[in-house]
């Protein structure tokens, strides 16, 4: 039986995130199938999508000795993980980031799943203490893996001229959805305006939060009942609290920490998802939209016409009026918008969450 151990790093750094619901999909598919086994190298993790799983130290004394002292978490099971690593016991190693730790632990072939080249193709806004390494780590591991698996065109692509990796070292393989909730309505959980625009996600530098807010104010304008409701990303910084204050849409402006459940609720009820990024590597929340009858108003650049394809409405992230014409275009052209839902279902079928699954079991096949 084919045994692939992942690591422990994703599943310390996130308790909820895309990184680390990949991972969980594939553990969760993995354990349903009769030929491969699979083991997470960890000995603590609150990560929601494991809470189905059972670890070393999951329990109220795990809680009291990790409880708010991150380092402390990283510190243990990195040592499990070097523990695992140094015995051996499986065929494929797949870690959930790219600190090199593990480089003179395995023996093993071993995958690295590259979700995008954001801290390389925007270096200044990951010059923190924390983000600034990862770069020069991911080089690194990048290197020395058998395979890497890019998700999607672009970044394949970035790889190859980023990093100069041979093309015959990638495997393209792309996110997928699962088809379960997509025609499930989602019961009301949230307050929520009656019309609303969503983002999703984080507002870093390259997220091009500042200029959709500008195009916000803007629509806010011509819409006096629009709301923008901003899931995840953490609280309103002050920058952001005087730039939104600044534009007169700080009162409009509604932020939740939502799980899954009311992330879908939100899509759901949404006039639109709004998508500024200036760069992504694939872009989930454009299949989640599509998914939850969510007309989708997105940048033009990177992999979003590689997801997107016509079921979204483009715009230039660096164009303030662009975006704002966009969006108002969004809001009054109802038969664009039915037009945007049904094409959206049919796209996000070409990107079936199995055929994910089955082609990364497939690639650690081919490396025993």
């Amino acid at each position: 039986m084919l045994k692939v151990l992942f690591d422990y790093q994703h599943f310390t750094e996130q308790q909820h995130g895309g990184i680390t619901r990949y991972f969980a999909n594939l553990v969760n598919d993995i354990k349903k199938r009769d030929d491969v086994d699979c083991q997470i190298a960890a000995l603590y993790t609150r990560n929601y999508y494991l809470n189905h799983l059972k670890f070393p130290l999951n329990n109220q004394g795990g809680d009291l000795f990790f409880e708010r002292k991150p380092k402390r978490q990283i510190k243990w099971n990195r040592f499990y993980s070097q523990y695992q690593l140094s015995a051996g016991q499986y065929d494929v190693f797949h870690p959930t980031y790219y600190h090199p730790y593990f480089l003179k632990y395995n023996k093993k072939p071993f995958v690295i799943t590259v979700h995008d080249m954001i801290h390389e193709r925007f270096a200044a806004d990951f010059n923190s203490r924390h983000h600034a390494p990862i770069a020069a780590y991911k080089r690194e591991v990048v290197a020395k893996a058998d395979k890497i698996i890019a998700i999607s065109q672009s970044t394949k692509q970035d790889l190859i001229e980023l990093l100069n990796v041979p093309e015959e070292k990638i495997e393209l393989i792309y996110h997928g959805i699962a088809p379960d909730n997509s025609s499930v309505k989602i019961p009301a959980r949230l307050s929520l305006p009656e019309e609303f625009i969503l983002y999703v996600g984080n507002r870093n530098a390259y997220k091009n939060f500042h200029r959709f807010a500008e195009a916000m104010a803007r629509v806010t304008q011509q819409h006096k009942n629009l709301f923008l409701i901003c899931a995840g990303g953490g609280r309103f910084n002050d920058d952001e609290l005087k730039y939104l204050t600044q534009l007169n849409i700080i009162q409009r402006c509604i932020r939740f920490d939502v799980n899954d459940d009311e992330l879908a609720e939100l899509y759901q009820q949404a006039k639109a998802l709004i998508y500024p990024s200036l760069y992504e590597g694939f872009g989930l929340p454009i299949l989640e939209a599509f998914q939850h009858s969510c007309p989708v108003v997105c940048s033009n650049t990177s992999s979003f016409p590689e997801i997107g394809g016509d079921a979204a409405l483009y715009f230039n992230p660096a164009s303030i009026n662009e975006m704002t014409q966009a969006i108002l275009h969004i809001l009054s052209d109802n038969s664009l918008r039915s037009k945007l839902v049904e094409t959206g279902k049919k796209r996000a079928l070409q990107f079936p969450l199995q055929g994910s699954m089955d082609q990364t079991t497939n690639l650690y096949r081919s490396l025993v």
